[in-house]
């Protein structure tokens, strides 16, 4: 069996080696971040990814942000591999140990429609599991922004201040007033037991997955229900969240939150591992441990039209791969 074909298991990495990347991938979000700024609210090249004009959109700055992320990679991380929102579907590439997931920009709608909810996301992943992270986001202080990182057991920080998660009530029950996010389609697709559906919390939906898990792991939203997005989306702020003492579950085949740590299992060095991790879709709720637990004993899909919908949804944009957690047989990454 060759290396590219096989598990990787045996090697370990130092704390220092995860360090010094997490030092390159703060760089490296803060430069993309602050040229994302620089451009925000001038003339912009807007393009849409798909068929229909005004969807999925893309512009020049995506591009150019990881592009430039893409270069201090390369510089300071030599054999690392770059997995972007902004490379080509069809790219060829093949998944080594050290693997960066990149949104260049995510909320690009709103950043297009001068609303400053957008984020840069950067995850630096080794055998499939983030262990280095950051976001940066726009925030009116002195600076302009404000970058949040992490790393495999050191906290989650915002400069010299260490993060928690929310402090949850008692019995975990959303409190009234603190902002919390679902999707507007959820009441459709989930049953939502009384108790949810009379204490949600202050809801309210961004546009921006990072730059809501931002929210969660600084503790000025109680929780969020994600997606349904992409590898991308949720990378750095797994472990953002984790190392803020929360919790983060993903929704599994059986339509059941189970919690989520990254894509080990079965993660090798090939382009088959690079193109599922490309099209990988998931569900993810996030928060502080016990309003994550409550919000997930209160929630369910409702079957079978949920699931009918998403196997469809998720065949068409993974081209005949059931490419997330909702479908079991075809799946490498849990």
């Amino acid at each position: 069996m060759t290396k590219s074909s096989a598990s990787i298991k045996s090697k370990t990495i130092s704390d220092s080696e995860i360090n010094r990347v997490e030092q390159c991938i703060v760089r490296a979000a803060t430069e993309a971040g602050n040229f994302a700024k620089s451009r925000f609210g001038g003339i912009l090249e807007i393009s849409s990814k798909g068929d229909k004009t005004g969807k999925d959109l893309v512009t020049d700055v995506d591009r150019a942000s990881q592009n430039l992320i893409a270069k201090i990679m390369a510089e300071t991380c030599p054999g690392h591999v770059l997995l972007g929102e902004e490379d080509p579907p069809d790219e060829k590439q093949e998944a080594s140990e050290w693997l960066w997931i990149v949104d260049p920009i995510d909320g690009t709608t709103n950043y297009v429609n001068s609303s400053n909810i957008y984020a840069v996301s950067i995850a630096a992943l080794y055998k499939g599991e983030t262990v280095a992270a950051a976001i940066w986001i726009p925030w009116p202080n002195e600076d302009g922004f404000e970058l949040m990182h992490a790393r495999k057991g050191h906290g989650t920080w915002i400069g010299d201040s260490r993060l928690h998660v929310h402090t949850a009530s008692e019995s975990g029950v959303p409190i009234a007033g603190v902002l919390a996010s679902f999707l507007r389609w959820m009441p459709r697709t989930f049953n939502m037991k009384k108790s949810l559906m009379e204490n949600p919390g202050e809801i309210r939906d961004g546009g921006s997955a990072c730059y809501e898990q931002f929210m969660v792991a600084k503790g000025s939203m109680q929780y969020a229900i994600t997606g349904v997005a992409r590898t991308w989306d949720f990378a750095a702020g797994i472990l953002l969240i984790n190392e803020a003492g929360g919790k983060v579950m993903r929704l599994n085949s059986d339509g059941q939150f189970c919690n989520f740590y990254g894509w080990m299992e079965n993660y090798k060095t090939d382009s088959e591992t690079y193109m599922k991790l490309r099209q990988w879709k998931g569900l993810v709720l996030s928060g502080p441990p016990s309003t994550v637990d409550f919000v997930d004993a209160n929630l369910s899909p409702k079957r079978p039209s949920f699931f009918n919908k998403i196997k469809t949804l998720f065949f068409q944009a993974g081209k005949g791969i059931y490419s997330n957690v909702f479908m079991r047989k075809t799946l490498v990454f849990h």
